[in-house]
């Protein structure tokens, strides 16, 4: 459904609208961005991707990166269901723009998360949690199907703006990815959109913390 609307370019598509000025942003998380960037980028980390989408001008062509070009596609993707046109993704990310002997600046910077606005728990909290909360499992519906916590519903990130409708405010939610960086991105949403942050969870570690922690999953 949003995949018509991610437009990918090569890292050599990606230098010509660099050397216009075209705005570069970065979504990685802070560390990374830290270490290594694209010059002259700035940085919106994917994990308060939904809480701050609203700085990406829209009368002008953006080009997003990350370190493969995998969380920057969800990001470009996010933005064109939210009526972003001129979005592009940087196909392959950092890693194919430096293998394309393209230029990365190294030079040291200092930079912060907000705060997050939601509760973050582990496994076994997580756990505790289930008799009460409403589980949301925010990752692919193929991936769900491949294992998820017990009695979670599918809503993937990207229609998570569509059907808010079906989510409670007067109990908890505790929200699951992979990683806990997609949950992450859609428990700043939530609280953005109202629902109380003492009640929004995300499970820190994701569906790997999960299981590694010998805690069940149903397929």
């Amino acid at each position: 459904m949003y995949e018509t609307q991610v437009k990918d370019l090569t890292p050599e598509e990606a230098k010509k609208l660099h050397e216009e000025g075209v705005p570069f942003i970065d979504v990685r998380e802070v560390e990374e961005y830290a270490q290594a960037r694209i010059p002259g980028a700035g940085l919106l980390p994917l994990s308060e991707f939904m809480a701050r989408y609203g700085e990406i001008p829209k009368d002008t062509p953006v080009v997003l990166y990350c370190r493969t070009g995998n969380r920057s596609w969800q990001a470009a993707a996010w933005l064109g269901a939210q009526g972003w046109t001129n979005v592009y993704n940087l196909e392959g990310g950092i890693v194919r723009w430096y293998r394309a002997g393209l230029p990365v600046d190294t030079t040291p910077v200092e930079v912060g998360y907000a705060a997050t606005p939601f509760q973050e728990v582990g496994p076994h909290e997580a756990a505790r949690l289930l008799e009460e909360a409403l589980v949301v499992d925010v990752r692919e519906a193929w991936e769900y199907r491949e294992g998820h916590v017990p009695g979670a519903v599918n809503i993937p990130l990207s229609t998570l703006p569509q059907r808010l409708g079906e989510l409670p405010k007067d109990r908890p939610i505790l929200l699951v990815c992979n990683s806990g960086n997609r949950s992450g991105v859609a428990a700043d949403f939530l609280v953005q959109q109202g629902f109380p942050g003492d009640k929004v969870y995300n499970l820190e570690g994701g569906t790997y913390a999960w299981m590694g922690a010998g805690l069940p999953v149903e397929r």
